[in-house]
């Protein structure tokens, strides 16, 4: 019994032994091949050839410093191939280099191991031309050229297994289709992974969220992949429309449609000024407006009805950021100041809004990650632009401003009309005081003009 393990053990070490010696490789035409002929003696001679050992030989290094390319094995490898102490690159493979590369390792003048790389061809193709309407039919096929007993699947943008069948894959192509789809050969537990992009009209995969403020303009990023799309296949288009759901109602508005086939464009909904370009110009479906209002706020969708019935949509959540003073902008030092920064609505996660003060404030090093900011007295020194940040981790996302112009208590102007008000009333004061003196005088000398006798005597019976 013990026996008959050792048996067992020397023969999976045979096996694995012999098994390393020989290396398949599935390989594309264009593609770059690296082949590795690692554990080299210490006085290692290393030759490389086509077919067999003694095929064209390729190329041969040496622990003498020799490195060379055979010259004479023609220009479908000379001009491919390079050369390292312990590998041979083959670059942009051409239908003739696909076959066997034999490589021999000799120690001295013995041989110490023989490697053998079957290079096998691999074709991943694809029947329709890009891009791909949405709803039309998506055919891929990956073909491995050999007899070998392998397994060829496909992996999805997403990362799942398609419905394998014998390496193609023929479905309705959706959005979700766009992407770098993976042809996957397996062989003898080992995996060589092909990737293939596929090209799906879609919108492009930006945030949802678009952010702006009061001070900022609006624009509204509708785009498609790929853009050339629009340039190619403007006929594929039954109509595209824009719609408008506000963030006070959950009433949807019209705001503009169009439709290739007579090239006409309907504005439904003025009042919003929202522009709109010639799509067809760089695949772009965006609205802008030259300065974002608190009534922008609120939820887009555009939408694309293709002729074979598939509509694309994609819907934008547009928030606009305002700073709301109360009881203003224009305040005296020692009032009481309440700043908002709002867009109307809860914030997405991760976003958060951070005060940047002028930096003559008292606040400028104070960490301000509130919407809602209080100074219970403002002072000069708070006067200047106050910024109000919408921040995802470190990259800002929009910011709005608003100018704050503090007073002092007594202004100079307010110096200057008291002083003028107390100069006023002590002109008044010395002008009544003049006036008072000058009818006194008057009136004296009103009494003397009178009384001229010097003992006048009273009129009437009196005594002597």
């Amino acid at each position: 019994m013990k026996n008959l393990l050792q048996f067992f053990v020397c023969l999976i070490i045979v096996l694995e032994a012999n098994g390393a010696d020989d290396k398949v490789i599935y390989v594309r035409v264009g593609d770059k091949v690296e082949l590795y002929s690692s554990q080299l003696p210490t006085s290692y001679y290393v030759r490389w050839f086509f077919e067999r050992e003694d095929g064209p030989e390729l190329a041969d290094t040496s622990y003498l410093g020799r490195k060379q390319v055979n010259q004479d094995s023609g220009e479908i490898w000379t001009s491919r191939l390079s050369i390292s102490t312990n590998s041979l690159t083959i670059n942009n493979m051409r239908e003739e280099n696909f076959g066997t590369i034999v490589c021999m390792v000799k120690d001295g003048t013995t041989e110490y191991k023989k490697l053998k790389f079957h290079l096998i061809k691999v074709i991943v193709s694809m029947k329709e031309q890009l891009p791909v309407i949405p709803g039309h039919s998506l055919s891929l096929n990956c073909k491995a050229e050999t007899q070998r007993k392998r397994s060829v699947y496909w992996l999805k943008p997403t990362g799942n297994k398609a419905t394998p069948f014998q390496g193609s894959v023929t479905k309705t192509a959706e959005s979700q289709d766009n992407g770098e789809w993976e042809c996957v050969v397996k062989d003898n537990g080992e995996e060589s992974r092909f990737k293939f992009p596929v090209s799906v009209v879609d919108f492009s995969s930006a945030s949802k969220y678009v952010y702006t403020s009061t001070n900022l303009p609006l624009s509204i990023p509708f785009r498609i992949t790929p853009k050339e799309f629009v340039q190619k296949i403007p006929s594929e288009i039954e109509t595209v429309e824009w719609l408008f759901t506000p963030i006070t109602s959950s009433s949807q508005q019209t705001i503009f449609s169009f439709s290739p086939k007579n090239g006409q464009l309907k504005q439904k909904d003025p009042a919003r000024e929202l522009s709109y370009k010639n799509f067809t110009a760089d695949g772009s479906f965006s609205l802008h407006k030259n300065l974002a209002k608190v009534e922008d706020r609120g939820t887009y969708n555009c939408s694309i009805t293709f002729k074979n019935g598939y509509m694309l949509s994609r819907t934008l959540v547009i928030e606009v950021l305002e700073i709301t003073p109360s009881p203003g902008t224009e305040l005296i030092s020692g009032h009481h100041l309440n700043l908002s920064c709002s867009t109307g609505g809860p914030l997405e996660t991760g976003v958060t809004v951070k005060w940047v003060p002028p930096e003559t404030s008292s606040l400028v090093k104070a960490d301000l990650l509130s919407g809602h900011l209080i100074i219970p007295r403002v002072g000069t020194e708070d006067s200047g632009k106050w910024r109000c940040d919408l921040r995802r981790n470190t990259t800002t996302l929009t910011s709005a401003v608003i100018t704050l112009k503090i007073d002092p208590i007594l202004t100079v102007w307010m110096i200057v009309t008291i002083c003028a008000a107390g100069v006023i009333l002590i002109l008044l004061l010395v002008l009544a005081f003049i006036l008072f003196r000058r009818r006194q005088h008057k009136m004296r000398q009103l009494r003397h003009r009178l009384c001229k006798c010097k003992n006048p005597k009273p009129k009437g019976f009196y005594k002597a």
